[in-house]
């Protein structure tokens, strides 16, 4: 069996590849049905626009009540049961796909879809954070983040490729779930406590080992409030994740408005996923080259893209302007990871406290057209360009606040 380094030990390279391929599910909601919007409403005809915006809106708002549903009831010891249940309900709701033949019924499933994937997404990070530490959690936790994008960009090349001979055909990128089933037994508790090499918990007692992981590791530290300091990093979450999505609400508009076609808006979509994969992957050297200011080039980086954005019209722009922002967005999610797992207490905390920051991810992509609206209504302005502008300021204000706060742990950077 081979082995790789975690910090502490060595643990078996198997493990590790299972524990990545829980990121294989958690960004796939909603996908499948983005390219099928126009062929939805063709194959059922009398679908309301509600009925239609329910197909992506629903799976994201079923998803936030289960993540922090999910960070409640996890622990130590039933990580992987709660991680199976989760993985059986979303494969379940993608074979129901397949034989869907209503609207009402793609909806509700939506809804199933939303309830498996809300239980797995706190799970997936946290169980890497249980494992791996120091400089290798960091690295993981970019793995995980770069796993999660890339695999959006495959089920989009799959969804757009196969839809073309049947709609159904489409939904079986749902269908995902099983690579980390089929793995599941090399992420349990039991395997992997007795491959591990490890100088504290593999030389002692089982039950002493689960005490050991449920008390702070060697490079955890110590907050005297730590959901205050929690709460700081998840406004921080919540800020660069609206700011980096926006192009995928307004871009087809604009696009449309300058008289260029918005399909390429797909092609848009599937650049930024290409780089944050990048970034999520080459997270440890570009920690290392920028050090303490790891986050403020982040910030630089996606307002530089969306100026772009605003500025200059073409295809080739378009694209650059993506590829800046999703290159910014791949860096600094598997940051804003690795720091969840530094101020939660305790291991058994990580998976609560994942579960708070993570749910921050799905507000901001949900609230993000309701804050750009009252902008718009604020300011009287609709023109095509401000969603770029007000989001580049809103992440100059958020780099402000930063140089303010930069002695403070959300803003320090290793």
């Amino acid at each position: 069996m081979k082995y790789i380094s975690n910090g502490r030990g060595q643990i078996p390279l198997i493990t590790m590849f299972a524990l990545l391929s829980i990121s294989l599910t958690v960004n796939l909601p909603g996908l499948a049905v983005s390219p099928l919007m126009g062929k939805l409403e063709d194959l059922f005809p009398g679908t309301t626009q509600l009925e239609i915006q329910l197909l992506t809106l629903l799976p994201n708002l079923v998803i936030i009540p289960m993540i922090l549903l999910s960070g409640r009831i996890t622990n130590l010891k039933n990580q992987t049961i709660i991680l199976g249940i989760g993985l059986c309900i979303f494969l379940f709701s993608g074979i129901l796909y397949l034989f869907a033949d209503s609207m009402p019924l793609i909806i509700g499933l939506g809804a199933l879809l939303g309830i498996g994937c809300g239980l797995i997404v706190p799970i997936a990070a946290s169980i890497l954070s249980e494992w791996f530490y120091g400089t290798e959690r960091v690295k993981v936790l970019g793995y995980k983040s770069g796993t999660s994008n890339g695999i959006v960009i495959l089920a989009t090349i799959f969804v757009g490729w196969v839809a073309d001979y049947s709609w159904h055909a489409a939904f079986s990128v749902y269908l995902v779930p099983i690579i980390p089933l089929l793995l599941l037994p090399f992420m349990t508790n039991h395997f992997i406590t007795k491959h591990i090499h490890e100088p504290a918990p593999s030389a002692t007692a089982p039950a002493v080992a689960e005490a050991v992981k449920s008390t702070p590791d060697q490079q955890q530290l110590t907050f005297k409030h730590p959901l205050r300091t929690l709460s700081g990093l998840i406004l921080l979450y919540i800020g660069l994740t609206a700011t980096s999505m926006v192009f995928t609400y307004y871009l087809p508009f604009t696009m449309k408005h300058y008289g260029l076609s918005s399909s390429l808006v797909g092609i848009a979509t599937a650049m930024f996923y290409v780089t944050a994969m990048l970034g999520g992957f080459s997270l440890a050297p570009y920690l290392k080259l920028t050090k303490r200011t790891a986050l403020y080039v982040c910030i630089i980086i996606m307002a530089l893209g969306l100026m772009i954005l605003g500025i200059f019209h073409s295809t080739a722009t378009y694209i650059i302007g993506v590829l800046l922002i999703g290159l910014g967005y791949g860096f600094f999610q598997p940051i804003i990871y690795n720091k969840t797992t530094e101020i939660a207490p305790t291991k058994k905390d990580a998976t609560k406290f994942f579960s708070y920051t993570l749910a921050g991810n799905y507000v901001a992509i949900s609230c993000l057209p309701l804050v750009v609206e009252f902008f718009q209504w604020l300011f009287h302005n609709h023109t095509a360009n401000f969603p770029y502008f007000l989001n580049a300021g809103i992440l100059a204000l958020i780099f402000l606040i930063g140089l303010w706060k930069r002695r403070s742990f959300v803003w320090q950077s290793k």
